[in-house]
């Protein structure tokens, strides 16, 4: 999980121009960038991230890689993409998308 750490933030915007997958957002208000944090408050008690736990159609899901690549198959997926879909990074994210 990657985070922003807005004590230290000076809101320069670099780390938008930076990342690949446009995920850091200016917040003009409080003059910082922000972007998920997955719950990270969550996750580190052992808790899914609530867009996972409150997804209606029930098609997000969190965990180890390995487990959720398994489960995938399990449910047969037409496609497995690593990061987002289309996207042509240098990174190596651990964010699985199906089809």
């Amino acid at each position: 999980i990657v985070l922003i750490n807005k004590d230290k933030c000076i809101g320069c915007r670099y780390c938008a121009w930076a990342c690949p997958y446009g995920a850091p957002q200016f917040n003009a208000e409080a003059k910082v960038m922000e972007k998920c944090t997955l719950c990270v408050h969550r996750v580190t008690k052992g808790l899914r991230p609530a867009c996972v736990d409150t997804c209606i159609a029930r098609t997000r899901f969190f965990g180890e890689i390995d487990s959720l690549t398994r489960l995938i198959r399990e449910k047969r997926a037409e496609r497995v993409s690593l990061g987002f879909i289309g996207a042509k990074t240098n990174t190596e994210p651990s964010t699985l998308y199906t089809k």
